[in-house]
């Protein structure tokens, strides 16, 4: 028979004693891979709000983490009043991180930027957002959406916001954009004077898109620049609502929803309807073209104010989660919900994330695409809470699978245990980069009310397979074994163990308790199984072996039943627990320090896979013959 297979049998005589489930456990943390132990903090000037915005970016071999700091003092603009920064911190194993403020071209002088325009850079929140091109050595998007047009003087000051398009290498020549100023145009509200553009922004290959909920009277709108042909896309007329303070633009993001090879719009209007919008918009010629639309459920629950796109369930298509943190049960705990795409842009809500429900926790202010930080295939997301645990701020974490998100979070990063300064830790979060080249994405996130970033280092995890062979079946009136004097009933239980996974050890020590009727031992009742090993009958076996990667090692035993057993009908469950024992680390060439590895798990709960079939007393039963299990 193959491991496995099932089979119907006839039972002849009522002495058999059925073996016919197999359980495999291992322990799990809310830690899981993420290393919150060895975290690398990085510290700004103080009160620049330096980590209100993050960004993990690589260039070539470099890998940096860039930092938002809209309320700091520039060195490179010394005349201008607290313009804001971004700043530049290189990841190495230098314990003395310190991180540079980038130049970004623009020095001192406050020049024209047009015929009717006259820049003022006073408070303009430079690093609000920033971005990056989703492809090797993309480019970075800065924005201030602050910046203001005074060549009308004080009556009209026109908030237009500003973006910077940084080169990859992070030096040389920049690309100034102001998407909403047009010559000879001094209207503030009715048009694009106050729209506030790159409060939120997003880069693709080739679509820069903008947030500005400023515009029409803060109903908002989005600027969506074609790099390419350089021409920008626009709002179809009654696409989205007219409503005045809507705010739409105040988050956007961009994804694969209306096919596998298209690139679609995506905008939340946190204050539309007072229950918040989120629009995905088709590009057709040059109008976004709406799609899909959805409302919160809550008022003044800031549903939009925050999206991601991410295929969690590895369709091809982009699924999108929106956040609501002011969403109360009691006080702005916050959610996020989740909406799968069935084709075509059709998305359907499967459900809602919660984190812990936290007292004025903000569950949901920022969400963030993490890629596959455990290597199981499907891309994960992190949830930022920035004030719960009283403003110190949790980050949890979750997992794409086949049916697009596991609704519990594996795991749970507090601000207050990675460094008891942290303030606001969850406030922005950035992911998708292999930081310490060890072919796992890791982890940043900002804490800017301490002007502090964090990067937490994913784990490289190790998938072990096991497999507990057995009998289909056991008769206990018909001994087949001999001890001594004695005719005892026995089975052969075989235990195979193997490990894989990216970039772990070559050889792992595994430690394991193979457990015979470990349901008995754990109701406190009489084992009616033993093994026999050294001479001696015990009730479970501990030992460690030594694995090489992908070569399976399997351990024979032999297990007695007892003598006069009771129940029969009962199954008899072995168990099978293991954890890591000593194994060799490697990559000491790497400029950061290896971490250690940690085994799989199933997303949210123990690992358990059982087989079970009925043992009542019938004439036929159903047996498992010779069953495998694999732990996956």
């Amino acid at each position: 028979m193959h491991p496995g297979k099932v089979q119907t049998v006839s039972r002849s005589k009522r002495g058999v004693l059925d073996v016919i489930f197999v359980v495999l456990l291992v322990s799990a943390v809310h830690s899981y891979n993420i290393d919150a132990e060895h975290p690398l903090v990085f510290r700004g000037p103080e009160g620049a709000f330096f980590g209100f915005s993050v960004l993990q970016h690589h260039y070539d071999n470099s890998r940096w983490v860039l930092v938002g700091a809209p309320k700091a003092n520039s060195t490179y603009s010394t005349s201008v009043r607290t313009p804001g920064a971004v700043y530049k911190c290189r990841i190495h194993s230098n314990p003395d991180r310190r991180c540079t403020e980038m130049d970004l071209g623009r020095g001192n002088k406050r020049e024209a930027c047009g015929k009717t325009c006259q820049e003022d850079r006073d408070d303009e929140w430079m690093g609000i957002s920033l971005a990056r091109q989703d492809k090797p050595n993309g480019r970075v998007l800065a924005c201030a959406h602050r910046w203001k047009n005074v060549f009308y003087e004080s009556e009209h000051i026109m908030p237009h916001g500003y973006c910077s398009v940084i080169p990859p290498t992070l030096q040389g020549s920049t690309r100034s954009l102001i998407p909403c100023y047009e010559d000879y145009k001094k209207t503030y509200g009715e048009e694009h004077g106050s729209c506030q553009a790159g409060i939120a922004g997003v880069f693709t290959e080739e679509l820069l898109v903008m947030g500005a909920p400023g515009s029409y009277y803060w109903t908002g709108t989005v600027k969506a620049l074609n790099l390419t042909s350089d021409s920008y896309y626009s709002i179809s007329k009654g696409a989205a609502s007219s409503e005045r303070y809507s705010y739409l633009g105040y988050a956007v993001t961009a994804g694969h929803f209306s096919s596998a090879t298209a690139t679609d719009v995506v905008a939340g209007a946190p204050r539309d309807g007072n229950q918040g919008k989120v629009y995905i918009f088709k590009i057709e010629g040059l109008s976004l073209v709406k799609i899909f639309q959805a409302s919160g459920k809550m008022m003044g629950s800031y549903f939009g104010s925050s999206l991601c796109a991410v295929d969690l369930n590895q369709d091809g298509l982009s699924d999108l989660l929106v956040g609501a943190p002011m969403h109360s049960e009691v006080r702005d705990e916050g959610q996020v919900a989740v909406y799968l795409n069935r084709g075509n842009g059709y998305m359907e809500e499967t459900g809602v994330l919660t984190g812990d429900r936290a007292y004025n926790g903000h569950f949901g202010e920022c969400i963030s695409m993490l890629g596959d930080i455990d290597d199981d295939g499907y891309e994960d997301v992190a949830v930022g809470a920035p004030k719960q645990d009283d403003y110190t701020g949790v980050v949890y974490i979750y997992h794409g699978d086949k049916n697009g998100i596991v609704s519990t979070y594996s795991m749970k990063l507090t601000g207050r245990s990675i460094h008891p300064s942290l303030r606001m830790f969850g406030q922005a979060i950035s992911g998708g980069v292999d930081m310490d080249q060890n072919g796992y994405p890791d982890v940043t996130v900002g804490a800017f009310m301490s002007d502090s970033v964090v990067l937490l280092r994913s784990r490289p995890v190790i998938t072990v397979d096991v497999s507990i062979l057995l009998p289909p079946s056991i008769n206990i009136t018909a001994p087949s074994c001999h001890d001594g004097p004695q005719h005892l009933n026995c089975l052969n239980v075989t235990l195979c163990l193997s490990f894989r996974g990216l970039q772990v050890p070559g050889h792992i020590e595994l430690l394991y308790n193979l457990t015979a009727d470990v349901e008995k031992r754990r109701r406190s009742q009489p084992t009616r199984v033993l093994f026999a090993l050294n001479g001696e009958l015990i009730g479970a076996v501990s030992e460690k072996i030594h694995l090489s990667i992908k070569q399976p090692v399997c351990q024979p035993y032999v297990a007695y039943v007892k003598k006069e057993v009771k129940d029969v009908f009962s199954p008899i469950v072995f168990e099978a627990a293991y954890s890591l024992g000593q194994h060799l680390l490697g990559g000491s060439e790497r400029e950061l320090p290896p971490l250690t590895p940690v085994l799989r798990w199933k997303k949210g709960h123990r690992i358990a896979q059982t087989n079970m079939v009925s043992t009542l007393p019938t004439r036929t039963a159903t047996y498992i013959t010779v069953p495998t299990i694999f732990n996956k």
